[in-house]
């Protein structure tokens, strides 16, 4: 068989949050990462003699070698090498340096709040890399052995970001919240929620503003910014260039390419910035959340046509009555199933359902009402009691199916279709607002990582970047 020259490894294992915070964690990222991860990049590398290895960075107790960056900056031009061939290496290796220092503050933040990762959890990461690449695990094995990379290396380096993404999911992702009221406000912006549901592929130029920036400062650093927006207009120098040159975003040394961005993760003051430009075309200078922004916008997609927007989401209910027999201290498995057994047949028999409910059922929260359950919606149910529920008739009782609470059997009472599209529309927005405040609340954090860190930068010629919140 033979194996791909890189190893697109994308582990994936993020917590879902209620707000898609994959999203949020995507405008987190920082340092090189799983995703993209060139197998030969590592791999020239680890064969270096390390007597020959010296510091490039100091970051609070920990030290970054020259050997790590020479690895990382490798990668990175495995990955993109003709957008970054004009480059100057300093500014690269600075940028890369920068990424490196911001990935190291995590995993010594998860550390300090004693963020543990399973051996389980590792060996679900390889397995989630080698389905990726659509390779057993055999053959993934050997694919990485062959790549001159050791497979205790790679499970390090999984280890380490699970590590960042549980430490991710602590800080950021569990303190958003996304209020009813908020929804409300969304929706009530007929342009901004259109906008949103567009996707865009950018180009960004950004410049930071100091927190305490008064008009003279931004002033001037806006006016740098429109003599660079005029230079690009004109053709004197192109867009990706002057990124990769003058950026102190994210992004800068792929020439400021941002990829596709969902209008949902992006900050306050793009929306407007993109409603007047089409493919191709410069944003004016405008304000975000922590500079000043120029984009360029090379495509975009999506968006609600006239028939998505009157498409209805209808929702299938059941109102069922169950009943539920657990294992006891006194009632073994095998004795409960017989017991559920003996419950069934009865109810075949004519047995009055609510009144074994009554007497037998073990889920106190309807034992009482005689196991009435009421109206559930069936997407909401366990795939497994689902399949049991869906192809009963009215007044049909169920097998016994076994759950994670015992052994349950169910009568289906009625069934009914009830118009879930306003719903529907109040959730899409809810997770729209959770992305874009994840990704928000994700900045500043890094942020405010970086500040109070202690960082020692030993590289010779070592050009000062602010592109280390991501790549």
């Amino acid at each position: 068989m033979r194996y791909p020259v890189t190893l697109r490894l994308v582990i994936g294992l993020l917590p879902v949050f209620a707000v898609a915070a994959a999203a949020g964690a995507q405008q987190l990222g920082a340092g090189v990462g799983l995703d993209n991860f060139s197998l030969g990049g590592m791999s020239s590398q680890s064969q270096q003699p390390q007597s020959l290895d010296k510091i490039v960075a100091v970051v609070n107790d920990d030290v970054i070698l020259k050997s790590q960056l020479n690895s990382a900056v490798a990668e990175i031009r495995q990955r993109n090498a003709a957008q970054i061939g004009r480059l100057p290496p300093n500014v690269l290796r600075s940028q890369v340096l920068d990424q490196l220092i911001m990935r190291q503050l995590q995993i010594q933040k998860a550390d300090q709040d004693g963020i543990k990762v399973s051996n389980a959890e590792i060996q679900q990461g390889v397995a989630r890399i080698a389905q990726r690449n659509n390779m057993s695990l055999q053959q993934f094995t050997r694919a990485v052995t062959r790549s001159g990379m050791r497979m205790s290396d790679l499970r390090d380096r999984i280890r380490d970001e699970i590590k960042i993404s549980k430490v991710r999911q602590k800080e950021v992702m569990g303190k958003v919240a996304v209020s009813d009221q908020d929804v409300d406000r969304y929706l009530q912006n007929q342009s901004l929620r259109l906008s949103r549901d567009h996707e865009y592929r950018l180009r960004q130029i950004k410049l930071n503003l100091p927190a305490d920036a008064d008009a003279t400062t931004t002033g001037v650093i806006r006016d740098r910014l429109e003599r660079l927006r005029r230079r690009i207009i004109s053709g004197e120098i192109r867009f990706a260039d002057a990124a990769r040159s003058v950026s102190q975003g994210p992004h800068s040394a792929d020439g400021g390419d941002r990829g596709w961005v969902s209008g949902a993760t992006l900050p306050d003051g793009f929306d407007s910035a993109l409603a007047g430009i089409s493919a191709g075309q410069i944003s004016p200078v405008f304000r975000g959340p922590d500079g000043l922004y120029l984009l360029k916008l090379e495509d975009e997609r999506g968006g609600d046509s006239t028939d998505d927007a009157q498409k209805r989401v209808m929702v299938t209910e059941a109102h069922i009555r169950h009943i539920i027999v657990k294992p006891n201290e006194i009632r073994n498995d095998a004795r409960t199933r017989k017991l559920a057994r003996q419950i069934r047949q009865r109810l075949l028999a004519g047995g009055d359902f609510a009144t074994l409910a009554k007497k037998y059922s073990d889920d106190k929260g309807t034992s009482r009402q005689g196991g009435d359950v009421g109206w559930i919606a069936l997407n909401r149910l366990p795939p497994d009691t689902r399949r049991h529920i869906e192809n009963l008739d009215e007044g049909e009782i169920s097998r016994i199916f076994q759950t994670d609470d015992g052994y349950e059997i169910v009568k289906l009472i009625d069934r009914r279709q009830r118009d879930e599209t306003e719903q529907a529309k109040r959730d899409k927005v809810r997770q729209t607002l959770g992305r874009k405040r994840a990704s928000e609340q994700g900045d500043r954090w890094l942020r405010k990582l970086r500040d109070e860190a202690y960082v020692d930068i030993r590289m010779p010629d070592y050009q000062p970047t602010s592109g280390a919140l991501g790549l």
